[in-house]
């Protein structure tokens, strides 16, 4: 087992102890992961600031009722992950609580959690080269294993081009071929993770605070993209793979 791999069975782990101490799989409603593409490609412009922007539109669905969890993008996923972002939103008890005293507690606990987004988006890039977008799906599966809902929604803040050491999407001639010998070398390696029954949302892609790429390798990455997720039996419609949060359910 590498390190890495150790590492995410031990965060896990520690998933699965928040999960039992506010009452298990079955008393969650939503179930939200969200991941920050925070490499140096991303820093400059607005395109965090639009991250966060969309980031307070999704906030309001878990917080109605369920669990949201949110970790970074970055060169190594998998080491660095701790699932800063981690909190359990309980729905409105008229037998226990009242509304005013509801409603208080779930903005403050709304606020905080706000905080810890913009925490986590300005931090200025480490220096790092590159990112690994493909393996942090990993941390998304371990978070949908260890808490379920009615509803399990992941979504993606990223330009999702990946530069990592075994793909490097601004130089990959990404046709239908080299697009499903990619998706069979991972699966082969055991990193294609199971996403069954979750929606996705992409927030950011192809988003440069520069010129950009150009409009028919941005194309073939989407097309990489739907590809990818459709192989881990997640539901990602191309209308909601874009620069900015159109819809997401």
């Amino acid at each position: 087992m590498t390190p890495a791999v150790r590492r995410l069975v031990v965060l896990t782990a520690t998933l699965a102890l928040f999960a039992s101490g506010c009452g298990g799989k079955s008393a969650q409603t939503h179930v939200t992961v969200v991941l920050f593409h925070v490499t140096g490609s991303t820093y400059k412009g607005n395109v965090r600031g639009q991250y966060l922007t969309d980031f307070a539109k999704i906030l309001r669905g878990p917080a109605s009722g369920g669990v949201l969890v949110g970790d970074v993008i970055d060169d190594n996923p998998l080491a660095h992950s701790s699932y800063p972002i981690n909190a359990s939103f309980d729905r409105f008890n008229p037998m226990g609580e009242n509304k005013l005293d509801y409603e208080r507690r779930i903005r403050q606990q709304r606020d905080e959690v706000m905080k810890a987004a913009e925490a986590l988006v300005r931090k200025p890039p480490s220096g790092r080269l590159g990112h690994n977008i493909i393996d942090s799906m990993q941390l998304a599966e371990s978070a949908f294993a260890t808490f379920h809902g009615d509803h399990e929604l992941l979504v993606v803040f990223s330009d999702m081009i990946e530069q990592s050491k075994r793909y490097d999407f601004t130089g990959e001639n990404l046709t239908a071929a080299r697009i499903d010998q990619i998706i069979n070398q991972e699966r082969s390696a055991g990193r294609v993770p199971d996403l069954r029954g979750v929606d996705v949302c992409v927030v950011g892609a192809g988003a440069s605070p520069t010129g950009g790429l150009a409009t028919e390798r941005l194309l073939a990455i989407r097309q990489f993209w739907l590809a990818y997720f459709q192989a881990t039996g997640a539901h990602l419609p191309k209308e909601r793979y874009s620069s900015a949060l159109l819809k997401c359910p």
